[in-house]
Order: C-alpha cells, then sequence, then structure tokens
C-alpha cells in the first residue's frame, strides 16, 4: 500500500512507524492513500484509493471529485476534546472578562475597587442556557464538560441522538433559547453564513462562541452586532482570514473586531494542545492499519 502525507510530520511518523508492507512515498500522485487537507480536481490519479484528512474540518475537499471517482473519504476527531475544551475557555474567558480584567490590572486599574467608579460583576455560566450548534463529536463533548456549570443545553432536532438536551427546530429558536450560543458545526453549504444578520440581530445581551469555521457566521453582519452592542460578548478559535505565506502578519477579519473590549480571540489553536498532534498521528496510523484489512468502517458519508 502505498502512502503520501502533505504533513511532513505525518510523512515522517509514518516512515518511521508503518510495517514494512506499506510504502511512505514522495510523490503523491503515485499514491494508493493521500493524507492531506486540501485536496482538488487535480490531486486525482487513477491508482488513488481515498483522501485522510488528519483533523476534523473537510470543507477544502472537493466533494464532486471524491464522489466522480467513488474515492473513500476520511478523517480523525480524536482531537475533538481538545477543541471542545478551548471552547469552554474561550466561554469563561469572554463571560468573566478575563482578558480586559487583565489589561487593566496590568497598568494598575483594579476595576472599580476602592475607586468612585462602580464595580462591573462578571457574568456566571452557572444555569445559564447553553445551545450548541453542531452536536457531533466536539459538540457532545462541549457539553459533558460543561455539565457541572449548568443542565440546561439546547440544540437542533436533526433526527440524531441528543442525550438529554432540549430539542428545537431551527437556528432562530436556538439563538432565541439560548443565552450561550457555541458553534461546533463543519462548515458546508448548508451551515455557512448560517449566523447573519437576521439571526445576530436576534441575539440581544448573548455570548456567541465560535470553534467551528469562520465562515459559519457572516463576517460584516458579526461586526455591527458588536459595533452596536447586540451581541453581548463574542469569542473565536476560528477566523475570516489567515496568513498566505510564513512569518505575514495578518488580522483575523477585515473588521477591527479585535478592538472590541468583549471579544476574546484564539488563533485557530483548539485542536492543537500538548496531546493532540500525537494522538492524531496514531489515529492516521491506525486507519491505514484498518483499511490494509479491508476494514472502511468511519468513513464519511456523501
Amino acid at each position: 500500500m502505498k502512502i503520501h502525507s502533505t504533513f511532513e510530520e505525518h510523512q515522517t511518523y509514518l516512515k518511521d512507524n508503518l510495517p514494512t508492507d506499506f510504502e511512505v512515498i514522495d510523490d503523491k500522485q503515485k499514491a494508493q492513500w493521500l493524507i492531506t487537507g486540501t485536496f482538488k480536481p487535480e490531486d486525482y490519479h487513477p491508482d488513488l484509493k481515498g483522501v485522510i484528512v488528519p483533523f476534523s474540518g473537510t470543507d477544502r475537499i472537493d466533494q464532486k471529485t471524491i464522489e466522480k471517482h467513488d474515492l473513500k473519504l476520511f478523517n480523525t476527531t480524536v482531537h475533538a476534546i481538545y477543541v471542545a475544551e478551548m471552547a469552554v475557555k474561550l466561554t469563561l474567558g469572554v463571560l468573566g472578562q478575563i482578558n480586559t480584567k487583565d489589561q487593566k490590572l496590568a497598568q494598575g486599574d483594579w476595576s472599580g475597587i476602592r475607586s468612585k467608579q462602580p464595580r462591573e460583576p462578571w457574568i456566571t455560566l452557572i444555569d445559564k442556557n447553553v445551545g450548541i450548534f453542531g452536536f457531533g463529536q466536539i459538540g457532545r463533548n462541549i457539553k459533558h464538560l460543561l455539565s457541572s456549570f449548568t443542565k440546561h443545553f439546547y440544540t437542533i432536532d436533526r433526527g440524531k441522538d441528543y442525550e438529554d438536551c432540549l430539542l428545537v427546530d431551527d437556528l432562530e429558536t436556538l439563538v432565541e433559547k439560548s443565552d450561550v450560543v457555541i458553534i461546533s458545526a463543519p462548515l458546508s453549504p448548508t451551515t455557512k453564513h448560517s449566523f447573519n444578520e437576521a439571526i445576530l440581530n436576534k441575539m440581544h445581551n448573548k455570548y456567541l462562541i465560535n470553534v467551528g469555521r469562520g465562515d459559519i457566521i457572516e463576517e460584516a453582519a458579526l461586526y455591527q452586532a458588536l459595533k452596536t452592542k447586540t451581541l453581548k460578548g463574542f469569542a473565536a478559535d476560528v477566523w475570516f482570514h489567515y496568513p498566505k505565506a510564513t512569518n505575514q502578519v495578518r488580522l483575523p477579519s477585515q473588521y477591527p473586531i479585535h478592538r472590541f473590549d468583549n471579544v476574546l480571540m484564539s488563533p485557530h489553536c483548539g485542536g492543537f494542545s500538548e496531546k493532540a498532534p500525537d494522538v492524531m498521528k496514531k489515529n492516521v496510523l491506525d486507519r491505514l492499519l484498518a483499511l490494509k484489512k479491508g476494514d472502511y468502517t468511519g468513513q464519511l458519508k456523501r
């Protein structure tokens, strides 16, 4: 079985750990299995059997090419717990105003202690209504991690197992019922710009957290919701604009979202805990060993 990874660390790991009946090659046009996060029509060749995405997002995989050539498609979700943990950190951080209080205290400002200025209380998550948009592996882990704070979880009913979440019919109802909405859905034609102006305008005095993909939110509408103080707060690990060159300095939005003091940002690092890279590489290795035996369990639905 011939394997190629477009990620150097995976390529090296597989060379060091796969049995001798596997061949890890440098030419992806000769590989039977391609490990990559981006797949375009020109990446196809007749010997290719399938694509393995070594993380959860498949929005940069050309699904039409996958379907046209009947290719197998897999991803890994073993790092979902770490992404969920980042969602929890961002949620608690933005409700607790951690970033602004830290910045003020670094300048000797005690935020109202022994001052004529009134103290502003931070917002507790205890007993809040939490809406989860995307109840896959990440969403389930978010619910489990937050269960010590609240028992009031909402999600959209799409006919799956949602444990003991309260079910609603649509996104509009989800944001109306929730004090905090956490996005953990993948980007797809059906989720892109789901959080548009109409939805964000229904989020008065609410919090929005995004660990899914940036474009699930309409960028201009998000900026307006923050500028007009419609949203109580916003936190995200995923963004609209990323560096395109090595060491490029680039802000995550074309709008000055970073200037709002009720915004908490992290640089798409939710799935990059100190343990995540090793478990993700091991998961890809296990996937290849299973494929060698003809086990296609876990193939993504098309």
